[in-house]
């Protein structure tokens, strides 16, 4: 797989994305067809041929192109963000029937739209058995000699095929392997969904597949020995056991990684007449339920999968062995780190002048290279979360899994099967297969737990023990998980006068707090305000704007009880309503301008004028603005300066004597305008 630059801003949980690019039409539906039928809907897929052109960039997804010349004529299309694979492909097993009518000793053209993949072709015919014809490679620019040729096959490339030629057979643009389709799992896999039993769907599709193609290769052909060879050679190629047996026990299709691990000769026909199943396989074998079980067979550890294939009475089993099996999904774990469940900070994201945060960085630098969990604490909207994702990219664990939780937003039930998984059947609408918690998916890496202080004594009960054994219990299981994680805890609760009030577990907080952290709010950093308010100005904006002394003294002199957060929040609402590329205090929200300082009143006959010039306007429906202020000002001594104004109309609007509007209203005087005007007067 090509990685093309690393992607930290993947969107959470949407539906995922699958691209398949081909050079041709024909092989662009086949192979979308296939993805399609195979993923069920739970994946988004969008297909693209290079000869009808890439219409869009393409952006968070997984794309599979077709050969790597075709990586070559579009990687300026693929957005970094994206997963890029080269597949393998093998032949279209639906339409190799129309083969078995050509002579034997033929001499066969095959077409195809390079010299690579004509030739893989003829490998790959090869290699499942057509092996008495005489091939010939041929692909746009080659020649051949045309009196040799008896027919032509090409894998759905009819426009390559040269006009000369009659004996033409199609047997369809080839698809993705069982090897690409893993592999597009591996990207692609959902959290909510094990990766085992995604896995065991996938293959068991494609298997049932081929089981079926087989099945109407048999409905067209007399020869059923030579179709059975044919099969068998395609799923002998597979690593993992396959048989088919009807609920008598009678073996339809066995292949042989699936004799040599059930001991089954060529002369077993009836499966439940072998010596060599023990008691308990032979008991899964005959029940009619459809599940998977683990089996120990000759020492080894195998995971037998049952499901009923096409016809009712048959049942198609695969064998994994198991240890395979876990190394393959150590290896999708790894994925998982790298297609964005990792932390997407570090401290050099931490936007700070002040003092204080400068020393908190570098204690948390320090505690960061320790193995101890962590609490931190802090008010809300002060960034527990960001915090705790550079800690864990300043610590040894920076290569693992990074996963955050909320406490507070779930239920107890779900923050339970979340943190710890649960096993198929555990409670009623438990999925089948059951889940993996968020403990085992952090192996080796860090488990962010924000608002630890809300979690109820059943949980903190539970959570202690994953603390003090470093053992996790699924829901509805019997057996132990090993895991090795680091818990970042975090709270703006005071989980001490918790522990004293007897709402939260004394041994679970202290066992939390081994290493302590605590990130003070804005107003104790007043030296951060501004930097981190024009850094949300760029950062949204694409540019930064003029701040007025009197919005500066109002941000920088407000309480902000919600924090960055807050800040953040209240950069977007001045960006919505703006006008101007400069900020004053007309624009600010009402909480800030409630607690706004005492800004010193402008010049009396200069307010008086500005009152004044609004009412007279306001009374002839004329529209008046800074500009009409200015225009006016000339007339008189005043002379006023663009600055001045805006001024005094930030004033006025702060104090609520002017409401200042947009488009074509204006500026209006309020009714405390008018009382004020009166005063004066």
């Amino acid at each position: 797989m090509h990685q093309l630059t690393a992607n930290n801003d993947r969107p959470g949980r949407a539906k995922k994305r699958l691209v398949v690019i081909s050079g041709s039409e024909a092989a662009r539906k086949e192979l979308a067809s296939q993805m399609a039928e195979l993923f069920d809907n739970s994946v988004e897929i969008e297909s693209f041929a290079l000869n009808k052109g890439l219409p869009h960039k393409i952006a968070h997804a997984l794309v599979l192109l077709t050969s790597s010349r075709i990586l070559g004529k579009c990687r300026d299309l693929i957005d970094g963000s994206c997963d890029v694979m080269i597949a393998r492909r093998t032949l279209n097993f639906a339409h190799l029937d129309k083969l078995y009518s050509i002579p034997q000793n033929s001499s066969l053209l095959i077409v195809n739209a390079s010299k690579q993949t004509a030739d893989a072709v003829i490998q790959q015919l090869y290699e499942i058995g057509f092996i008495n014809f005489n091939y010939h490679a041929y692909f746009p620019g080659s020649t051949v000699n045309n009196n040799i040729i008896d027919f032509v096959i090409t894998p759905g490339e009819i426009k390559l095929v040269p006009d000369e030629y009659t004996n033409v057979i199609d047997i369809g643009s080839r698809i993705f392997d069982i090897t690409t389709i893993i592999e597009a799992v591996q990207s692609l896999d959902m959290m909510d969904v094990k990766i085992q039993e995604k896995i065991n769907l996938i293959s068991s599709r494609y298997m049932s597949k081929i089981i079926s193609l087989g099945l109407e290769l048999n409905l067209k052909h007399a020869n059923l020995k030579l179709l059975n060879d044919f099969l068998l050679k395609i799923i002998n190629s597979v690593n993992d056991g396959i048989l088919v047996y009807n609920k008598s026990g009678t073996i339809e299709l066995m292949n042989n990684i699936a004799s040599q691990i059930l001991h089954l000769g060529e002369e077993s026909n009836i499966l439940f007449e072998s010596k060599n199943l023990n008691q308990n396989l032979y008991t899964f074998l005959h029940e009619d339920t459809l599940e998977n079980r683990i089996v120990q067979v000759d020492d080894l550890t195998y995971l037998f999968s049952k499901s009923a294939t096409a016809s009712t009475e048959s049942y198609l089993l695969t064998i994994k062995n198991v240890r395979e099996r876990i190394n393959m999904e150590n290896q999708l774990k790894k994925e998982l780190k790298k297609q964005g469940y990792r932390a997407k900070y570090t401290f050099n994201d931490l936007i700070h002048r002040s003092t204080v945060m400068k020393d908190l960085i570098i204690k948390g630098k320090k505690l960061a290279k320790s193995e101890f969990n962590i609490l931190i604490y802090g008010e809300s909207g002060t960034g527990k979360e960001i915090f705790a994702s550079a800690m864990h990219n300043a610590s040894k664990r920076k290569d693992g899994p990074f996963f955050a939780v909320n406490c507070s937003a779930l239920p107890d039930e779900l923050i339970e099967s979340e943190l710890f998984g649960y096993e198929e059947g555990a409670f009623t609408g438990a999925k089948r297969g059951g889940k993996t918690g968020l403990f085992e998916l952090a192996n080796q890496g860090t488990l962010f737990l924000d608002e630890i202080g809300d979690i109820s004594p059943k949980i903190q009960s539970r959570l202690l023990r994953v603390l003090q054994e470093k053992e996790v219990l699924k829901v509805g299981g019997t057996k132990n998980i090993p895991v090795d994680v680091r818990v970042v805890a975090a709270t703006n609760k005071d989980l001490f006068d918790m522990v004293k009030k007897g709402s939260f577990r004394e041994d679970l907080y202290y066992r939390l707090n081994k290493l302590y952290v605590h990130i003070p709010p804005l107003r104790e950093r007043r030296e951060d305000i501004e930097l981190l308010f024009k850094y949300f100005l760029v950062q949204k904006n694409g540019f930064d704007l003029k701040l007025m002394d009197e919005a500066r003294n109002v941000i920088v002199n407000y309480e902000w009880p919600g924090n960055v957060r807050e800040l953040e929040n209240n950069v977007e609402y001045i960006l919505a309503i703006r006008e101007e590329d400069w900020i004053d205090p007309s624009i600010l929200s009402e909480n800030l301008l409630k607690q706004a300082p005492v800004i010193h009143d402008p010049d009396a006959g200069l307010v008086l004028f500005v009152l004044r010039s609004v009412m007279e306007c306001n009374k002839k429906h004329t529209l008046i603005g800074r500009a009409k202020l200015l225009e006016l000002s000339r007339g008189t001594q005043l002379k006023l300066s663009e600055q001045q104004v805006r001024r005094v109309l930030g004033w006025l609007s702060a104090k609520g004597l002017v409401q200042i509007s947009k488009g074509r209203v204006g500026v209006r005087l309020t009714v405390a305008g008018l009382a004020r005007l009166d005063r004066m007067l």
